[in-house]
């Protein structure tokens, strides 16, 4: 790809960044949208967003399914990052990335040491708050991870952002298995974005797991209606659908 060669970090480059950036906060294993925010990107012609930009897409790409990073991802993250850094000291969307890979390195140290200044800079800002999840989450630290969930659905600039953070906040109880919780939040969420169907099957779970069956299906059946394809919402209703078999062998049995 061709990148931009202007040096500063203008306007233009950094709403381009910003769009690129929700992109990358909205992937969940499809590469396609990693090629997306990386044109983007791209469009913004300013370097140091660019360069930055590619920072944040490596650094979400190195993520691994149980949270930890691929070092090698890691380093070539922060090659680009200080390329931007070079070009733009001082811009707090940019800089934020550097706590981040430090966290993903475990150097939270280091990664503190650059919130720190940030939360001098403006405390108030969603992508600062982003980084401080990602900072306190890996450390185990649940009470200073839900504050900062909280704090980014508050700093949020638009109602998708402020959604996303409910929804993960929702996603980090369902991890802790504080299911009241995660559901408490799911529904939450899904008042506002009802045709959501990853927050359908995920609220679907929650009372499979909790042996709520009857909700489980009527709710797996809303998401199936949404989307009739959607695998885990397919599989749910096969498990759902034998669970009851089950139950009604037993029943004969003991009638």
């Amino acid at each position: 790809m061709e990148w931009p060669q202007l040096p500063e970090a203008t306007e233009q480059g950094r709403q381009a960044y910003m769009v690129g950036l929700e992109r990358l906060d909205e992937f969940e294993g499809d590469v396609k949208l990693l090629s997306s925010a990386l044109r983007a990107f791209q469009s913004g012609n300013s370097k140091p967003y660019a360069c930055a930009g590619v920072a944040y897409t490596l650094l979400v790409a190195a993520q691994e399914s149980d949270g930890s990073y691929t070092p090698a991802g890691l380093t070539e993250s922060m090659k680009w990052l200080e390329q931007a850094q070079e070009l733009s000291p001082d811009v707090l969307e940019i800089n934020v990335i550097e706590a981040m890979i430090y966290a993903g390195h475990g150097r939270y140290e280091d990664a503190r040491l650059v919130l720190d200044y940030l939360q001098e800079v403006d405390p108030y800002n969603y992508q600062l708050a982003k980084a401080e999840v990602a900072y306190w989450k890996p450390q185990g630290d649940v009470d200073e991870t839900v504050h900062w969930f909280n704090e980014a659905a508050k700093a949020a600039d638009n109602v998708p952002q402020r959604l996303r953070m409910r929804a993960r906040l929702g996603d980090f109880y369902f991890e802790l298995h504080q299911l009241d919780e995660a559901l408490a939040i799911y529904k939450e969420a899904i008042h506002f974005d009802n045709r959501n169907v990853k927050l359908w099957h995920k609220i679907s779970l929650i009372y499979w797991q909790q042996e709520n069956i009857d909700e489980a299906e009527k709710v797996n059946q809303q998401t199936l209606r949404l989307q009739p394809d959607f695998g885990p919402a397919v599989k749910l209703h096969e498990a759902i659908k034998a669970r009851k078999n089950e139950g009604h062998r037993t029943g004969r049995l003991f009638g």
